[in-house]
């Protein structure tokens, strides 16, 4: 009983030392890096090339930085809603548009709008003849 507790404390040390990781730097490769790697580290140490034009200037900037510690990043911000929910943001924003100067008679048509008109209004356009 008492081994298990021991092999079971020894695991969960070594679980936790592997989940904090290795925030020295020493493992880190700056040259053998991808340029997306690159950037994506220096991104997370809070860094970002400005006027880098070639792989070394990323992998100088690496080095430099690469036991610095890691930057907290914003949370993303959601994404737009799909579908039902796109035609309220869209009546939301048509609805904020009222009130500015020159907007005031303007119309949006949506797909069915047309076909409604077609129908209400039939064929007083002439001649002109429906090619869709």
């Amino acid at each position: 009983m008492a081994a298990s507790r021991a092999l079971w404390a020894v695991f969960l040390a070594a679980t936790i030392v592997l989940a904090a990781g290795d925030d020295s730097g020493a493992n880190v490769d700056c040259a053998g890096m991808k340029t997306k790697a690159l950037r994506q580290f220096l991104k997370r140490k809070g860094q970002s090339c400005v006027g880098c034009a070639e792989k070394e200037d990323y992998v100088k900037l690496c080095e430099e930085y690469k036991d610095a510690p890691d930057v907290a990043q914003p949370e993303p911000s959601p994404e737009p809603t799909r579908d039902g929910d796109k035609e309220k943001s869209i009546d939301d924003i048509l609805a904020s548009l009222k009130g500015m100067p020159g907007m005031e008679n303007i119309k949006v048509f949506r797909p069915g709008d047309l076909d409604s008109l077609k129908e209400q209004f039939g064929d007083m356009g002439g001649d002109v003849k429906d090619e869709m």
